[in-house]
């Protein structure tokens, strides 16, 4: 007589097409670190209540909310914010200054300047849902 195996199945006898769709995990940007310039980053300390900081990075433009080390609640958060812009697409412009708005109190306007461009990004809650746009 022959015997039947009881054991559970083999990874070969699995059609993986029954377990789909598999859900995705939505992919962060991690940005790159900044140029070796002073003139390429800019600190906002107080913008909503929260600082921020702007960077260029190759022809990238970063904005992120800066969390404070002195604050145990936006520490334990990390950034509530991080936007990535390309302001070129060839690596060989790359982004040679950044500022944010002297206005006090600031209304989250910042201006990078990349090859012979200077791009100027707002905050605007209504339209952007919390986002800048150019």
């Amino acid at each position: 007589m022959p015997e039947t195996s009881t054991a559970s199945p083999t990874r070969a006898s699995i059609n993986p097409t029954d377990h789909l769709p598999l859900s995705l995990f939505r992919s962060d940007i991690i940005p790159p670190a900044p140029t070796r310039s002073a003139s390429t980053i800019d600190w906002l300390p107080d913008f909503s209540g929260y600082s921020w900081v702007a960077y260029g990075a190759s022809s990238l433009l970063v904005i992120s909310h800066l969390p404070s080390p002195l604050s145990p609640e936006e520490a334990a958060i990390g950034p509530i914010l991080q936007q990535v812009f390309e302001l070129s697409g060839d690596d060989s412009s790359p982004v040679k200054s950044v500022s944010w708005s002297p206005v006090t109190p600031s209304i989250g306007e910042l201006a990078a300047a990349s090859d012979n461009c200077i791009s100027v990004f707002s905050h605007d809650s209504a339209s952007s849902k919390g986002k800048l746009r150019s």
